[in-house]
């Protein structure tokens, strides 16, 4: 696991990297943040166990193509203070597909972006131009989830001493 709290990088060249925001003046350094961020990257995988088919979550050293992927992101307020306007986004690599991205903590609003600029709620829409009858008209469709750059999580505020978990999955291209 590295730990750092400003950028954090996910299995070198192959995935993409987190950041996270807070209300903090930008004179703040991450020495005395009061937010820590602890990155983990997990292999998914279907096992039959009793019977029933079930996920397993083992460390990802490495990743092949067609593997699910989840990426961790522990968010810590390791000081004793409410820290208010978290925001943890998270960019696809390009060497990956996104699938699913889940929090912890209630509360939280979960954006996603096509372009990796823009966030808004599911499901995201694009405007397209495709050609009717031998004339170009433009049309408004749904972004396959498949598209998504990036996930932003807007966080509720955390307690002093709480932590909240926020993945995101992904499937190695």
């Amino acid at each position: 696991m590295k730990t750092t709290f400003a950028r954090l990088t996910l299995l070198p060249l192959l995935l993409g990297a987190a950041q996270f925001a807070s209300a903090q003046t930008p004179a703040t350094s991450a020495q005395n943040s009061p937010v820590r961020v602890t990155a983990s990257n997990q292999l998914v995988t279907q096992v039959t166990v009793d019977g029933k088919s079930t996920e397993r979550l083992t460390e990802a050293t490495n990743a092949r193509p067609g593997n699910l992927l989840q990426l961790n992101q522990k968010v810590d307020n390791v000081s004793a203070g409410l820290v208010r306007g978290l925001a943890l986004n998270m960019n696809v690599d390009p060497a990956t597909t996104f699938q699913a991205a889940q929090c912890s903590v209630s509360g939280v609003t979960t954006l996603f972006s096509a372009d990796g600029k823009t966030f808004a709620q599911a499901p995201l829409k694009k405007t397209v131009t495709v050609t009717e009858n031998g004339q170009s008209v433009k049309k408004e469709v749904v972004v396959p989830p498949s598209e998504y750059k990036a996930v932003r999580w807007q966080l509720p505020d955390l307690a002093g001493g709480k932590s909240t978990n926020c993945y995101m999955r992904v499937t190695v291209r």
